[in-house]
């Protein structure tokens, strides 16, 4: 018992695993109806192997030459190869491509085949009388081709609107169906235009026949091979032979559309080969499918661009989605190697120049903030030649100070001895000479202490009146200014706080410099006759925080060409000038004491307003 139901199991696996492997060995035959490598089965080929391709379907196929049956023709190669594939191989699917194959199948079907299915492609049409004739109605299904000729036809009249012929360059044979079915369709259009029939001419005919430009004159080409049976037109014959001519050409399939056609409605190759597929798969999977002939209305409107620019056509005018070939090759698209190179490497280019960019610019700002800092080391080292050379020359004057308040000394004791000596004899005109003298010496001390203090440099900041430091500087010069007709106005009415942080005598003496470059000039124009007094106005006054002093004169101004340049080192407007009052005046100023100064003109002649800080 047992050993019968091992016996029994073992069967069941054999039976179910040669199942498998018949599902698995599922073969189609492919024969094709032109030689190897004509396009336009190749298309229709390889959509078929492509879907098959999934479903682990294996095609073979075997080609014939393209040449039209005859009874005479028994296909001797043809026969030779089915036999040799036959021998080896059991196919369960026959598939012709194309008509010459069709016809040689129904001719010699069961001569090499007993129940396989026929699944055709790439037919015209289909005659059931004739299947029946050869016993096999029951075993065709088939893919028939739609040539959209009527579509085709409508666009040659949308685009050349003027046309008067119409040339229709097909088989050649009159009795063939498929022209027939082309001359009815074409006869039930009722068009206006003259239509000939061109198939019966050779090659060369046409050259010669199409070789000149004639307006309102096109041809519909629906692809042929030859026609005779002793011969076959190969694609590159046909192509070069369409691209010579000087006519528009349509068609209705996109075969030869890179190379001469104009355009028009065309049959999608692999999209037949797909549907054959399909239908194919589903006769595989279920061998009882009923047989059935579907169209294949797979189609698109495919235009060449060069030659619509060569015959000044518009395919635009069809409402249509369009897909264009032979189109001018954009530099982006040419070289798009190169541009592919250069959007890679671009990233790092942009970081590179930027790198470059940011490396430029702060060598810059270095450079600037280097110059800035000279700038400044150079302004202070003047700054510290002026005191140094104000410190001279206050040891100097300190010197001759010394010298002088000796006589002085002298005279004072001199004085007092003649007091005491002359003693109650005294009298009131001796006592106004003596305190005259007093009253001089003590003025020429005064001012020689005076002078020593305001020419010595200051060694650091201090917190001064502004006012105050006016009157000092004023007082060492106000004879100067008296004996040279000068009249010296101070306004410090609107000023509430004067109080400043730096260097004081240095700040006098920029006073001093201001106040007797506009008595020079003063000086000047009073020998020009120009004016008869001189006249400087000091206006001292606060604005927010700040202290304001205006110095003004009455002495002409400066020549506006000049004003941007007298604050410069060694710019001078005087004949024997050093051109360095002016620039210390600006370092003491800007660098020193955080203020500004700033020179222009007014009706009279120049003024110089300096700002400061105020010191709460």
């Amino acid at each position: 018992m047992r050993h019968n139901a091992f016996f029994y199991a073992f069967y069941f696996f054999l039976f179910f695993s040669h199942t498998l492997m018949a599902q698995e060995e599922k073969r189609v035959l492919i024969i094709d109806s032109y030689p190897k490598n004509f396009k336009w089965s190749n298309d229709i080929i390889l959509g078929i192997k492509d879907v098959l391709a999934k479903s682990d379907i294996e095609a073979d196929v075997i080609y014939m030459s393209g040449k039209a049956a005859t009874p005479k023709d028994d296909y001797t190669t043809l026969r030779n190869l089915l036999e040799i594939k036959l021998k080896h191989t059991r196919y369960d699917l026959i598939i012709p491509v194309d008509k010459h194959a069709y016809i040689f199948l129904l001719r010699h079907y069961y001569d090499f085949f007993v129940n396989e299915r026929i699944l055709f492609s790439s037919m015209d049409f289909f005659s059931y009388e004739d299947a029946l004739k050869q016993g096999l109605p029951n075993k065709i299904s088939g893919v028939l081709k739609e040539r959209a000729i009527e579509d085709n036809v409508k666009i040659i009249q949308t685009m050349i609107p003027s046309l008067k012929k119409l040339y229709i360059l097909n088989e050649k044979n009159p009795e063939d169906k498929t022209n027939i079915s082309i001359k009815n369709t074409l006869d039930a259009m009722h068009l206006k235009c003259k239509i000939e029939y061109i198939g019966d001419l050779s090659l060369q005919e046409m050259r010669d026949k199409f070789s000149t430009f004639v307006p309102d004159e096109a041809i519909l080409f629906i692809p042929f091979y030859g026609g005779n049976y002793d011969q076959f037109y190969k694609n590159y014959k046909i192509a070069y032979t369409i691209d010579l001519f000087q006519i528009p050409v349509f068609a209705t399939d996109s075969f030869f559309i890179t190379r001469g056609i104009v355009g028009g409605k065309s049959i999608l190759t692999y999209k037949l080969g797909e549907t054959t597929a399909e239908m194919a798969q589903e006769i595989l999977r279920n061998p009882s499918t009923p047989n059935k002939i579907v169209t294949d209305e797979n189609h698109e409107y495919i235009f060449n661009h060069e030659k619509i620019n060569k015959f000044n056509l518009e395919p635009f005018l069809l409402n249509q989605s369009l897909r264009f070939v032979n189109t001018p090759v954009r530099f982006l698209d040419k070289h798009k190697k190169y541009v592919d190179a250069i959007l890679l490497i671009l990233p790092l280019l942009i970081l590179l120049i930027l790198a470059l960019i940011h490396n430029i610019y702060m060598r810059i700002k270095d450079e600037k903030k280097y110059r800035e800092i000279e700038l400044q080391k150079n302004k202070h080292q003047q700054f510290i030649i002026q005191q140094s050379k104000l410190a001279e020359i206050g040891e100097v004057f300190s010197s001759i100070a010394h010298q002088w308040k000796n006589p002085l000394v002298e005279i004072t004791a001199l004085v007092q001895k003649h007091a005491f000596s002359v003693g109650s004899a005294f009298d009131e005109k001796n006592d106004k000479y003596i305190n005259d003298i007093m009253v001089q010496v003590r003025y020429m001390t005064d001012t020689i202490n005076s002078f020593q203090a305001f020419i010595m440099p200051s060694t650091t900041k201090i917190v001064f009146d502004v006012n105050e430091a006016i009157e000092t500087m004023m007082s060492i010069i106000s004879h100067t200014i008296k004996y040279n007709y000068i009249d010296v106005k101070i306004d410090i009415s609107h000023a509430t706080n004067l109080m400043v942080l730096g260097y004081k005598n240095e700040f006098m003496q920029t006073l001093l410099n201001i106040v007797n470059n506009a008595k020079d000039q003063i000086m000047h124009q009073r020998e020009a006759k120009k004016i008869k007094r001189g006249r400087i106005s000091i206006v001292v006054y606060n604005h927010a925080h700040d202290v304001i002093i205006e110095i003004s004169d009455n002495a002409g101004g400066i020549p506006e060409e000049k004003l941007p340049y007298i604050f410069d080192a060694y710019y001078t407007t005087k004949e024997h000038g050093h051109g360095i009052g002016l620039y210390m005046s600006k370092v003491i100023l800007e660098n020193k004491m955080n203020g500004k100064i700033k020179a222009d003109n007014t009706p009279e002649g120049a003024r110089f307003t300096i700002t400061l800080g105020n010191v709460s």
